[in-house]
């Protein structure tokens, strides 16, 4: 009886330290720090941000297109697309919290724009 329960023991102890050796090479966690910056930059590189010099860029009598290439991004419509207005306002977010342009088309065509915030 003895030898059984070395003999178990053994096998227990065994099981636990193989255990111990697989599990060690697995990550809990989530990503390195390293990973983390590097999620950061490819979500920068994917997401335009309005900046002073795309806002310098605009120039009255652009279309929306065009200040959309400019931008990288379509804007936020302040007011329904889907009225007749001839007056349409637009928005883009910073890269700074409450920085942003703010563009207006009259007619299709860029009549103002403002800036708030942008670096």
């Amino acid at each position: 009886m003895e030898i059984k329960k070395v003999s178990t023991f053994f096998i227990m102890l065994l099981v636990v330290g193989l255990s111990a050796v697989i599990l060690s090479g697995c990550r809990i966690g989530g990503p390195t720090n390293e990973a983390k910056e590097t999620i950061v930059e490819e979500e920068q590189e994917e997401t335009p941000v309005a900046t002073l010099e795309k806002y310098n860029q605009l120039e009255k009598g652009m279309s929306y297109e065009e200040a959309t290439d400019i931008l990288g991004t379509p804007g936020n419509p302040m007011s329904d697309e889907s009225s007749d207005s001839n007056n349409k306002t637009y928005v883009w977010d910073g890269e700074q919290p409450k920085s942003f342009i703010t563009v207006t088309f009259l007619k299709g065509k860029l009549s103002t724009k403002q800036q708030v915030g942008l670096q």
